[in-house]
């Protein structure tokens, strides 16, 4: 279960096709008015109420020899720095392995050291592996001074400590830790009072997705009655947007807030900002608003994780101004512009000494998606060349920002700020389409980089395009260049291209 949002792209297109059976035909897939089908899989709706598919993932590859993980108290992504991951060669005698004594917070055991070229071979075999973590510098400190500190400067204390969890890359294990504590097969235990904790885990020789049938049906069980009715003659659209409307209801916590998905409990503010920017400022927003409050402290809003941490290598918070600036265009909620205007002020006055570049007159910060850095940046960048990455679709926020903070000063009859406001929002426009805009490929880069000089990559970046067009960083001429330009696939647009 994911937001609301991921069904949209699919309902406006096929709401755009005229009233006709066959809705869109390639050479891989065809869209009908009751279904899609690809090759020997399809998915039908068999009513607006209820969807069946038959899809099984072809996903199936040889688990590498080498193996990430993080041990993790209490399930929290609070052991090292991110990045700082353990790592385990996979060499099993008669399919068992006990692991070396891995120390909770400090780097691996010199016993666990590997080639690197391991990491281009497979196990050939199943693996039982027991994975041993030292603790007892962690279970001291709760004994001599009621809580221990992690890397961060952060502190638990002793009576909050419920338990270390394994979390990591290669299946069954993941890198989810928002739902990791409600995962008991991946608690590690101490039997014998020792300080050392064990957990057991069955490693397969290949990893492959899991499949279960129960998700190949839908069918409303929620009740979807206060929410806006949608009819037409493509009995797909009608079903995939009561099913959208039903993900909402589920994604509701018992607090009001809106929380990621079933596998992430809490509220991230880039998931929850694009969603009610997309959609939820209208249908749920005071579940919007709940939402964003809980992702401010201090006055400020709250980054996300990220490489390094969290801000200011990852800048992209201030997506939160977008989704506050739509909930107020559609409730006209005065108290809350005024709430609102104070929060995006103070981040915003943090980001100008901290995260702009004065040279560049971009903002610094990583991908505002695939934030999980392996995804967009080559592995030779370490968190500093990433934080100065000056990533399009973060500036496209960041631009966005101080348009919408000078359309609030406006509102609150603060002429001078909205002057500010605009002023650093020009310039921000002028610095992208000066640094970023790419003339012999027609559309934006994806971000600069390097150390002493600034290269700009020239893979597209889905959002960071379609963000320059939404916010009108980009003129007439370039507009039409982007969009014709962008490049697709088969199934889409993808997310960056040529991929890392």
């Amino acid at each position: 279960m994911k937001s609301f949002h991921r069904f949209l792209p699919l309902i406006l297109i096929i709401m755009s096709c005229s009233n006709n059976d066959l809705l869109y035909k390639s050479d891989t897939f065809i869209v009908r008015s009751d279904g899609v089908k690809q090759g020997k899989f399809k998915a039908i709706a068999k009513s607006s109420t209820k969807l069946y598919s038959n899809y099984k993932s072809p996903y199936k590859h040889p688990t590498c020899r080498v193996m990430e993980f993080k041990f993790a108290i209490n399930g929290g992504d609070n052991e090292r720095y991110p990045g700082e991951n353990h790592h385990i060669l996979l060499t099993p005698q008669n399919g068992k392995m006990v692991s070396a004594l891995y120390k909770f917070g400090c780097s691996d055991p010199r016993e666990a050291m590997y080639d690197e070229k391991e990491r281009e071979n497979y196990i050939d075999e199943d693996v039982e592996l027991t994975i041993r973590a030292d603790m007892r510098s962690v279970l001291n400190a709760f004994k001599e001074k009621g809580f221990y500190t992690l890397y961060n400067g952060e502190i638990i204390k002793a009576d909050d400590f419920k338990g270390v969890f394994l979390a990591g890359r290669t299946q069954p294990l993941s890198w989810e830790f928002a739902s990791l504590a409600q995962r008991p097969e991946f608690m590690l235990r101490d039997t014998d009072g020792d300080g050392i904790y064990e957990v057991t885990i069955n490693i397969q020789k290949f990893q492959q997705t899991m499949e279960n049938e129960m998700k190949t049906r839908w069918t409303l069980k929620e009740d979807i009655s206060k929410y806006p009715i949608y009819e037409s003659d493509q009995l797909i659209c009608d079903a995939l947007y009561n099913m959208s409307l039903e993900e909402l209801v589920l994604d509701i916590r018992k607090d009001g807030a809106l929380m990621a998905g079933a596998k992430w409990p809490g509220v991230w503010t880039r998931d929850i900002s694009y969603s009610i920017l997309l959609s939820l400022a209208i249908l749920e927003p005071e579940a919007a608003k709940t939402s964003l409050m809980h992702k401010v402290k201090n006055n400020r809003i709250i980054q996300d994780t990220g490489t390094g941490g969290s801000w200011p290598v990852s800048s992209d918070r201030m997506t939160w101004a977008l989704a506050a600036w739509e909930i107020y265009t559609v409730t006209g909620d005065r108290d809350w512009l005024e709430e609102a205007f104070e929060i995006i002020k103070n981040s915003a006055g943090d980001d100008l000494l901290t995260v702009l570049n004065p040279v560049t007159g971009l903002m610094y910060g990583e991908s505002s998606f695939l934030d999980w850095r392996e995804q967009t940046y080559p592995r030779w960048m370490d968190p500093k060349d990433i934080y100065m990455s000056h990533n399009l679709g973060t500036n496209a926020v960041h631009y966005e920002t101080y348009v919408i903070l000078s359309n609030m000063a406006k509102e609150l009859a603060e002429k001078d700020l909205a002057e500010k406001y605009d002023s650093v929002a020009n310039s921000l426009k002028t610095a992208i389409n000066e640094h970023l805009w790419c003339e012999q490929k027609g559309y934006y880069g994806q971000y600069l980089y390097g150390r002493n000089y600034f290269s700009v990559s020239s893979r597209s970046e889905a959002l960071g395009e379609a963000l320059c067009v939404l916010f009108d960083i980009t003129n007439t001429e370039q507009a039409g260049k982007v969009i014709e330009n962008t490049p697709t696939t088969t199934f889409g647009i993808p997310c960056i291209y040529p991929q890392i």
